[in-house]
């Protein structure tokens, strides 16, 4: 069924980072935010923080210099300078196996091409749920600020691989994000906690680029449920969002 969007970013906004689902049930949203954001920019190079699905990462962060081959021959690759420099910052080696498998970088990339074919990608997975490794995340964290600097985030853009409420039904699932709500209405880097998803992760180093001035819109806030009428027991539910 139709989702209607709910708000979009002020005129003149400049977002640089964000939100988004990959389940490809979504597929009609994440188009939608796909083409909200490339109304309002460029994007040289988007920073895909992901969750580590399946168990497959060895190390606390993955990553991949490789390049993701579309249908249409297209070829979305990585920024390998930039993954390289990241990498040892990190102390990691590059793990590619892990992304043949990560749909939390696969699903978005056909997205990427389509409304920035230019853009490169710098992707990282590592484990999204709770509890969360704050000293590890914290490491992320400071290794990406630079790239976020003022100048870094007139090139570059933080995406937030992420869906939020998982296996509860419609009164578990809406308890859930009224609590994360609270992460969307009074954005600071205090209340990242309150924000119930699967990439705990990503949403503490959204919140570490915070400071009193961040602003954000949903697009959209909808679910699995409200999307297919399929699963009223086992919803997911999906947060799609811009900040700046």
């Amino acid at each position: 069924m139709p989702v209607p969007i709910e708000s979009l970013p002020s005129p003149g906004a400049w977002p640089w980072g964000g939100t988004v689902s990959h389940h490809l049930l979504a597929n009609t949203q994440i188009d939608r935010w796909f083409s909200e954001l490339a109304t309002r920019r460029t994007v040289e190079r988007f920073y895909i923080l992901s969750p580590s699905h399946w168990g497959l990462s060895t190390q606390a962060y993955s990553m991949t210099d490789g390049s993701w081959l579309l249908p249409d021959s297209h070829v979305v690759a990585s920024d390998r300078r930039q993954v390289q420099a990241l990498a040892k910052k990190l102390g990691v080696s590059l793990e590619p196996a892990v992304f043949d498998h990560e749909h939390g970088v696969s699903v978005l990339v056909p997205y990427i091409a389509k409304y920035f074919p230019r853009a490169k990608v710098v992707a990282i997975a590592c484990p999204g749920e709770p509890p969360l490794d704050q000293p590890g995340a914290e490491r992320l964290a400071t290794a990406l600020l630079p790239s976020f600097d003022k100048p870094g985030r007139e090139k570059n853009f933080l995406l937030v691989s992420t869906d939020f409420s998982h296996h509860g039904g419609p009164v578990t699932t809406e308890a859930k994000d009224e609590r994360t709500k609270q992460f969307f209405i009074s954005p600071s880097r205090s209340n990242w906690i309150v924000a119930g998803c699967d990439n705990r992760p990503g949403i503490y180093i959204l919140s570490r680029l915070f400071d009193p001035k961040t602003k954000n819109a949903v697009l959209f806030h909808c679910d699995s449920y409200t999307l297919s009428r399929q699963g009223p027991e086992d919803i997911t539910s999906y947060f799609f969002s811009l900040f700046w």
